[in-house]
């Protein structure tokens, strides 16, 4: 073996190696935003069962379903909410398990772990349309008056 191939072969295994966790990474961020989300989204929609008036006690009951088991190469997220008026905020924090560059230079300094932030506000679309469709109406009828 030559002394181009014993340098080579080692920074190509471990370009190999970071992508391979850089996707894990990435993966894991990008199935948090989407279940946190999904939450909060669904958290907004709670209507006439018990739990319009605590969106954070459905984010807490539900979390582990929605959640589920895809969080492979991550530990399982802990996830939080809270409401301000109709704007529901579900935030969820997980960290990458693998320790990937722990003592080198290409070590995010932040460590492997991820936050993600992620909002809804609750809005009663059909209340919209029908005042939409009312003042529409009222505008038609005005116009064929004149």
């Amino acid at each position: 073996m030559t002394l181009e191939a014993a340098l080579v072969v080692p920074m190509a295994l471990c370009s190999i190696v970071l992508l391979i966790y850089f996707s894990y990474f990435l993966y894991g961020r990008c199935i948090l935003t989407q279940d946190a989300y999904i939450l909060a989204f669904r958290a907004t929609k709670q209507n006439n069962t018990g739990w319009e008036d605590d969106p954070e006690g459905f984010v807490a009951d539900r979390a582990s379903d929605v959640l589920g088991k895809k969080y492979f190469g991550s530990d399982e997220p802990t996830v939080s909410a809270a409401s301000n008026g109709k704007t529901v905020t579900v935030s969820g924090r997980a960290q990458a398990r693998h320790l990937a560059m722990g003592r080198y230079f290409l070590k995010p300094q932040s460590g492997w772990e991820y936050e993600v932030f992620m909002k809804a506000t609750k809005r009663e679309t059909a209340k919209h349309i029908r005042t939409f469709m009312r003042l529409k109406d009222i505008g038609k009828e005005f116009s064929d008056g004149l």
